[in-house]
């Protein structure tokens, strides 16, 4: 038998309360006495060997044998006393040991010796007494995220004379997190110890100041005998909230009896092993939707942003003034007009500057061709200034760039065009020759100047263009927010964000978009609302995304991604205070109806989701302890799939066919074997692991 420290089984709520308690007691005790004397002791008690801290030691008066505190789970205690006073630490299986105390003393460590004989004559003594006074084996059911533990506890009446209590405490302990959880204590008292206990708090005992396990206590009376026995019987029912339902558990009661002095006896049992849970073969998936109502949608910004535009003119040859009816001229000066009118008609947009860039080609002499486009580009710079409005161009810087294009142009551009020749013989030209007007002469001599460069290359080079800079609030075009995110993701907006994710195709790099907007803006729902949906929808659910935006004000779709998510992480009862906020439509009835069955309501929804197989029928049928019903329907599953004989290995083991439950269960071990681990947490089945190879 396990054994385990007893503590008054005093849950940590309590404690506040059990401090108050107890200085009310001793400023009792210490009437007459000088207040300065009194002082807060506070220590630790540890074993001398192990230095583990002990919990449960009782700290007592050795003079009036009153008790004064326990250890808590860390070994530590807290108590008023009196300057000389001697306290006695006492545990069984331990060495008892007296400390005096001193004002001076406001802090303690006391190191207890194990006490191996004691420890033996324990041992034995249990034995006997667990024999007695043992609480009925019984399962843990389970209800959504809560546990539910019923048993009854059979009192020895020559175990329990007029001056004892005894404490029973349950615990559901998570095997698998190595976690214990406390449930509601019972306490019986004897008649005798409950008067005493009345009269030690003054008759007010359920005071906040009284005893604090006064609430749970259960007086020993004549009903409480069981029916042709001498022992007494209390029944006992709690449940307790646990957020891991798959992980494997066991339900663990503390047992202690004490009376005025000391703990007489303690022991602990396990009453549960594993849960019994069949919905946790429940088969559903829902898909999950992004948050498509636009009123949600972070509203378009407009930022300031310089932009620049372009535009060319054709000059006819040795002419310094462009033709404004060729049509080429007409379609760029009307582009260039357009965009200068829709800035100007945005009170937000500023021009700045302009500047003409012009260059002509290199045959004639260069000064004649630099002097030809220095006059081209005065001249449209004077014409595209009449362009711009008046009250437009104050403050407008003009300016114009003149060149002549080098003859090493026409040989790329005859390259370009794969004529590798001809380019080969205008670069010997330039090479042999260092000044321009000497190339010029040169290439005028080549067969093909005529009738290739001059047709063709020349007027090529011939060019007048523009840079218009001016500012203007305005939306980001996508390529630009692209460029603003590879740059630094933290500059972007919300509505950037928005529009730059939508937009992405692959959702991997999604993800990672929306995790960023997230970092930046924790405020952002509609994009904790869409990750949320590809998570769900990859089988990766994140139920804490939307925890900060779901509820009564959420839209629906928020509320029912957050449903999903909270039911795909094994949160049923999370997900079922967040029903009430989903509307109940053709697309959410049946996440609706499967988060009511993993709750415990089937009535008005076992249809609806039976409707989805016939395994989701048997394991609702377990659930609802409909044995039979689930055996007839169980050989209706398929023999080939190892989970058939495992649930069928369940309907039979609660019909008590044992012999074939373990067939059954020996069946789908074989074909799964993976099965095994969640056969050790199903308290359905794990009775039917008599293999050595099974437990372990």
């Amino acid at each position: 038998m396990m054994m385990k420290p007893y503590t008054s089984l005093r849950t940590p709520a309590l404690g506040r309360v059990a401090r108050q308690a107890l200085t009310l007691v001793l400023l009792l005790m210490a009437m007459g006495a000088s207040a300065q004397d009194v002082f807060r002791l506070t220590g630790l008690v540890t074993d001398k060997d192990t230095k583990e801290p002990l919990l449960g030691v009782s700290i007592t008066d050795p003079e009036t044998r009153r008790a004064l505190a326990i250890t808590d789970i860390d070994g530590r205690f807290a108590i008023n006393v009196h300057s000389g006073a001697t306290l006695r630490f006492s545990m069984v299986g331990v060495k008892s040991q007296d400390v005096k105390v001193k004002s001076s003393h406001k802090y303690i460590e006391v190191k207890l010796q194990p006490n191996d004989v004691a420890l033996e004559e324990l041992v034995v003594t249990a034995k006997h007494i667990t024999d007695k006074i043992q609480p009925e084996p019984t399962d843990i059911e389970v209800r959504g995220n809560y546990f539910h533990v019923k048993t009854r506890v059979r009192v020895p009446r020559e175990m329990f004379s007029h001056n004892n209590r005894l404490v029973v405490q349950p615990v559901i302990y998570n095997v698998t997190r190595h976690e214990e959880q406390l449930m509601r204590p019972m306490v019986y008292d004897a008649r005798t110890y409950n008067r005493t206990q009345d009269r030690l708090y003054d008759y007010r005992m359920d005071d906040p100041q009284g005893d604090p396990l006064a609430q749970y206590v259960v007086v020993k009376t004549k009903e409480k005998r069981e029916k042709g026995r001498t022992n007494d019987i209390i029944g006992y029912a709690d449940s307790a909230y646990v957020e891991h339902v798959k992980d494997d558990y066991t339900c663990n009661v503390y047992m202690a009896i004490e009376n005025y002095n000391r703990i007489v006896y303690r022991d602990t049992t396990i009453i549960a092993k594993g849960t019994i849970n069949p919905l946790r073969w429940l088969d559903y998936s829902f898909a999950a939707s992004q948050l498509n109502d636009s009123a949600y949608w972070p509203k378009p910004e407009v930022q300031l942003r310089d932009s620049k535009g372009e535009v060319n003119l054709r000059f006819p040859m040795n002419k310094a003034a462009f033709d404004p009816n060729d049509p080429n001229n007409i379609a760029e000066i009307g582009k260039m007009r357009e965009q200068i009118e829709q800035i100007s008609a945005d009170k937000d947009a500023t021009l700045q500057s302009l500047t003409i860039n012009g260059t002509s080609s290199p045959d004639g002499r260069y000064n004649s061709n630099l002097q030809l486009a220095k006059k081209r580009m005065d001249y449209a710079v004077n014409y595209l200034r009449g362009l711009v409005p008046e009250r437009a161009r104050r403050g407008m810087k003009f300016a114009s760039n003149a060149a002549v294009a080098p003859w090493g142009k026409v040989a790329d551009l005859l390259r370009a065009d794969s004529l590798y020749d001809e380019a080969r013989q205008v670069e010997n030209i330039t090479k042999r020759w260092g000044n321009i007007d000497d190339q010029s002469r040169g290439m005028r001599k080549l067969p093909f100047y005529r009738s290739l460069l001059m047709d063709k290359y020349l007027p090529r080079l011939r060019h007048v263009g523009y840079v218009m800079n001016y500012s203007v609030f305005r939306q980001l075009t996508l390529d630009e927010i692209r460029q603003l995110y590879a740059a630094d993701y933290k500059q972007l907006t919300k509505y950037e964000y928005f529009r730059l994710y939508r937009a992405e195709a692959d959702s991997v790099r999604r993800e990672t978009m929306l995790r960023q907007a997230l970092e930046i803006y924790p405020s952002f729902m509609v994009a904790a609302n869409d990750l949320s949906a590809l998570l769900i929808n990859r089988q990766a659910a994140d139920a804490d995304l939307l925890r900060p935006f779901a509820g009564k004000k959420a839209p629906a779709v928020v509320n029912t991604n957050q449903m999903t998510a909270l039911l795909n992480a094994g949160l049923y009862t999370a997900a079922d205070s967040l029903s009430a906020f989903v509307p109940d439509n053709e697309t959410t009835h049946m996440l609706l109806a499967v988060n009511a069955v993993l709750n415990g309501r089937f009535d008005g929804y076992y249809e609806t989701v039976a409707k989805t197989g016939l395994r989701n029928e048997l394991v609702m049928l377990l659930a609802m302890k409909r044995n039979d019903e689930a055996l007839k329907l169980s050989k209706q599953l398929p023999d080939d799939q190892a989970l058939t004989h495992y649930l069928r290995a369940i309907c039979l083991n609660r019909l008590e066919e044992v012999s074939d439950a373990y067939d059954e269960l020996r069946k789908a071990l074989d074909m799964d074997p993976s099965l095994k681990q969640v056969a050790h947490a199903d308290g359905d089945v794990n009775d039917l692991l008599l293999d050595s190879k099974d437990n372990h």
